[in-house]
């Protein structure tokens, strides 16, 4: 394992994470998004969690779409209890022109990051002599400057199209990190310390196979400096009753230094306006050694508001 980025399995249900033209991607007045992952418990039974919050608003004019957002992330990993706390604002502007339904969005927030020195061990306090071998009294040189706080910034642009009635496929492209902001607890500057632009591909879409079937294939290809991942696989919503949606699918993780790292396997449900996912990833890759394949289990709940907009063309005339 090289580092560990902030991810989600059903990334699908996490939209302000994969791509802040997400922002307002939906039919309704608001939309509020939670998530939760615990991943490698199997680990010194130290676990990596993460949790997600958005809330989105979207305003229409006309044929005009303004939506704007807020994300709150946080996310605590191994031994040193390293902890990653992000808050985002995101503005889009979405229009359909000839069919062809376009947003554009931009995402700009703050990232606070700290560690739990207590569990930290240096060098400088082995004692080879000692009866215990690690000594914690003898005195260190290596300070860290934390926390840190340092500004992000994000931008993406979404395309979907419906052909025949059927087949609704959306694709993304986003860009994270255009700032390059330094991140080290050091104080040093160098191309190390920054944050390299992270580009990140999504294709997906609804096939409709039946009154009651649809296919959600779905691909997520992201990368940043040398390290890629590829996620794709695909859900299947049945339509049990005229409100009651459930779905299930499996996923497949594939990382540039671990080859095939984990399948996920979902299931859910769709409530009228509510959506409900559990997913577990089972751990393929070198790491299964260390886990006994155990990988995370997630859930994501979604809801969006019904639409307030007046979708009657008001005509203004004189009266008599």
């Amino acid at each position: 394992m090289v580092a560990q980025d902030l991810h989600f399995s059903q990334f699908y249900a996490s939209p302000l994470t994969l791509n802040p033209a997400n922002t307002g991607w939906y039919n309704g007045d608001w939309r509020i998004s939670g998530n939760y992952r615990q991943q490698w418990k199997a680990i010194d039974n130290r676990p990596f969690s993460t949790y997600a919050l958005g809330v989105e608003r979207q305003f229409a004019h006309y044929l005009n779409f303004f939506s704007v957002g807020v994300q709150l992330l946080s996310d605590e990993s191994g031994y040193v209890g390293l902890r990653a706390h992000k808050a985002l604002l995101s503005g889009s502007y979405a229009r359909n022109i000839n069919g062809h339904s376009l947003s554009l969005g931009f995402q700009a927030g703050v990232v606070y990051k700290s560690t739990n020195i207590d569990r930290y061990t240096y060098d400088e306090q082995f004692d080879l002599g000692g009866e215990s071998v690690f000594n914690p009294n003898f005195p260190i040189s290596e300070l860290a400057q934390e926390p840190i706080l340092y500004p992000l910034f994000h931008a993406g642009l979404l395309w979907s199209k419906t052909f025949a009635g059927k087949f609704a496929p959306e694709v993304g492209i986003a860009f994270f990190n255009i700032n390059s902001p330094k991140e080290t607890f050091y104080g040093t500057s160098s191309r190390d310390t920054r944050l390299p632009l992270r580009t990140s591909l999504s294709l997906g879409g609804d096939f409709t196979i039946s009154d009651n079937i649809i296919i959600q294939p779905t691909l997520l290809y992201m990368i940043e400096h040398q390290a890629k991942e590829f996620l794709f696989g695909s859900n299947l919503v049945y339509t049990a009753f005229e409100h009651i949606k459930p779905f299930a699918g499996t996923f497949i993780r594939y990382g540039s230094y671990t080859n095939f790292d984990a399948s996920a396997w979902v299931i859910g449900a769709r409530y009228g306006r509510w959506r409900f996912g559990v997913s577990y990833d089972v751990n393929i890759s070198t790491l299964r050694t260390a886990t006994h394949g155990r990988g995370a289990i997630e859930f994501s709940l979604v809801y969006i508001s019904p639409s307030t907009r007046n979708s009657l063309i008001k005509i203004p005339c004189d009266r008599l």
